[in-house]
C-alpha cells in the first residue's frame, strides 16, 4: 500500500508513488540540487510521512530539504508538514484557504459520521492514523507564477487553481522536462472536481499539455506522460457535457450521476467521485455555494451503494 523507496524520474527529480494511487495515497515528488532540495508535498498522516522522509537520504545523499511546496489544500497532500518545519513552506494562496478550512480535525470527524456516510469514510480512509497531526500552514502564498532556483536548477511553480481545489499549483522543473501535477492529474483514477470551474481544470491540463513535458508526475497515480492528462481532458469532456444535458432535462445532481453513462471511464477506481463531479457543474450552472464535506461524502456513498449493488 505504502511507498518505501524514492524513484527516479529525471535529472534532478524523484517520486515517492504510494500503490494504486486510491483514496489518500497521494505521490510526493523531489528536486535534488547542489546544496538544497525541495520537497512536493508531505503526506495524509505522520507515519506515512516519516517513512518517506527516513527514505530521503536514497535520493538526496545528505541535502538538506530547504523548501517545501504543497500543490494544493488536500489533506493528503500537507497533514505531514509539521515533520519538515524547518524549511520554507510554499502553496498558492487558494491553497492556504482550503487548509484554513479543512484540517485534520475535519476529517477526522468524517469517520464518526452515521452509516452510510460514516461506514463509506471509514473504508477509504481507517488506513490512516490522524493522531497527532499539528496543522503547520504554508510560510509564503502566491498567485500567478513564482520562478524558483532550487541548487542550480530553476523551477516554475504555476498556479492553475482554482480548478480541484481553491488553489492548484504545477510543479515544472524545464531542464528536466519533468511536471509534479498535484491533483490536476490522477493518473488512471477518477478526478474529484471539488471546487471549480470545470473548465479551469481543463484549462489547467491544457497548460501542462503546452508545457511540453516529457515526464508527468500525477498527484495520484504511477509516473507517466502527457496522455494521462489527455485522459484527465476526455474525461472531464465527457461528464460536463453530459451534466449539462441532465440539468436541461431537469434532474437534480444525484440522480444525473446515477444515469450518467461513464463509458470508456467506467473502469476507472473510486468512480462514485462522479457524483460531487456533478454537483460541482450544476452549482456552476446554478450559482448556488458549496456542499459541506459530509454532504459530499454522503452523495458519494450513495453513488458507490448504487454502483455495487444496481
Amino acid at each position: 500500500m505504502f511507498s518505501t523507496d524514492w524513484s527516479p524520474v529525471e535529472g534532478p527529480c524523484w517520486a515517492w508513488v504510494q500503490g494504486d494511487g486510491g483514496w489518500g495515497l497521494s505521490n510526493a515528488g523531489l528536486i535534488v540540487g547542489d546544496r538544497e532540495a525541495l520537497l512536493v508535498d508531505t503526506l495524509f498522516d505522520l507515519p506515512s510521512t516519516r517513512t518517506m522522509l527516513d527514505a530521503l537520504p536514497q535520493a538526496t545523499r545528505g541535502v538538506p530539504i530547504a523548501r517545501l511546496v504543497n500543490t494544493h489544500g488536500n489533506g493528503d497532500h500537507w497533514f505531514g508538514n509539521q515533520l519538515v518545519r524547518d524549511a520554507e513552506i510554499v502553496a498558492a494562496a487558494g491553497a492556504l484557504d482550503d487548509m484554513m478550512l479543512v484540517g485534520p480535525s475535519q476529517v477526522a470527524g468524517l469517520l464518526d459520521l452515521p452509516d452510510p456516510t460514516g461506514g463509506y469514510v471509514r473504508s477509504i480512509f481507517g488506513r490512516f492514523d490522524f493522531r497527532g497531526i499539528t496543522p503547520t500552514y504554508p510560510t509564503s502564498t502566491f498567485t500567478g507564477r513564482k520562478e524558483l532556483l532550487v541548487g542550480g536548477w530553476d523551477v516554475e511553480l504555476i498556479d492553475v487553481g482554482p480548478a480541484h481545489t481553491l488553489g492548484d499549483t504545477l510543479v515544472h522543473v524545464p531542464a528536466a522536462s519533468t511536471v509534479f501535477t498535484g491533483d490536476i492529474v490522477f493518473a488512471g483514477g477518477t478526478p474529484l472536481i471539488w471546487a471549480g470551474p470545470a473548465q479551469r481544470w481543463l484549462d489547467a491540463c491544457r497548460t501542462i499539455i503546452d508545457l511540453g513535458a516529457e515526464h508527468i508526475v500525477p498527484g495520484h497515480g504511477p509516473i507517466g506522460t502527457v496522455a494521462a492528462v489527455r485522459a484527465m481532458v476526455d474525461y472531464v469532456e465527457h461528464i460536463h457535457e453530459r451534466a449539462i444535458t441532465c440539468h436541461l432535462r431537469g434532474m437534480d445532481s444525484n440522480e444525473a450521476a446515477r444515469s450518467i453513462d461513464l463509458g470508456p471511464f467506467a473502469h476507472w477506481p473510486e468512480s462514485e467521485r462522479l457524483a460531487v463531479n456533478v454537483r460541482t457543474i450544476y452549482r456552476e450552472l446554478d450559482g448556488g455555494t458549496s456542499a459541506t464535506g459530509p454532504e459530499l461524502f454522503g452523495c458519494m456513498a450513495e453513488l458507490h451503494e448504487h454502483l455495487v449493488s444496481p
